[in-house]
């Protein structure tokens, strides 16, 4: 009877959001793109996430996971501001993998 109320309890628990743990106020040179690489680790075998990302020059990003592993999901976002604040629906843990800073491209 122990077991079922452990178990019980725990799939009542609700499922907490993933913020980001490293990072933030990167930014690219003007006159330049930065791409932001997130990953959300420890996510337990979740179904695709999405991410909301913040930036200083008032664009915000709602996108979709761009790969979808076992435990991680990858997000990729551009944007010419710099990074403000990033969150997940998912469970685990956000972080920036990876960024860097690219020309803005003319027409």
């Amino acid at each position: 009877m122990g077991l079922t109320t452990l178990i019980s309890v725990a799939m009542a628990t609700p499922v907490v959001a993933a913020t980001l743990s490293n990072g933030d106020g990167q930014s690219c040179p003007e006159g330049s793109v930065g791409t932001y690489h997130f990953v959300n680790n420890q996510t337990g075998g979740a179904a695709a996430g999405t991410l909301t990302a913040s930036f200083s020059d008032g664009t915000n990003w709602v996108v979709g996971a761009s790969q979808v592993n076992k435990n991680t999901q990858h997000f990729i976002v551009e944007s010419e501001g710099a990074l403000v604040t990033a969150s997940t629906d998912l469970p685990g843990r956000l972080v920036l993998s990876d960024f860097s800073c690219g020309d803005v491209k003319k027409d």
